[in-house]
């Protein structure tokens, strides 16, 4: 049963890998869209917002995952040390 679960994990932080490297894949190919012209300001639109957006949930997901894993490793490693 820990097997499935330390594997159900892995796949999930695995997961939320591949949603932040796509979204940052996406606003890179956003941003690099913008004209290149000194001095002229670009407006965020919508869509580039919502990239925004994906990134930070992304991220802020993959955060999560990692620390809740680092805890499950932590305390597996304080439940084997001897007492």
């Amino acid at each position: 049963m820990t097997m499935a679960t330390n594997g159900s994990v892995a796949e999930t932080v695995a997961v939320a890998r591949k949603s932040l490297d796509d979204a940052c894949d996406d606003l890179d190919d956003a941003v690099r869209a913008f004209p290149d012209v000194p001095g002229d300001d670009v407006m965020a639109n919508p869509g580039l917002v919502a990239l925004l957006l994906r990134v930070v949930v992304a991220r802020r997901r993959l955060s999560c995952l990692d620390l809740s894993l680092g805890a499950e490793r932590a305390g597996r490693v304080w439940a084997s040390m001897p007492q």
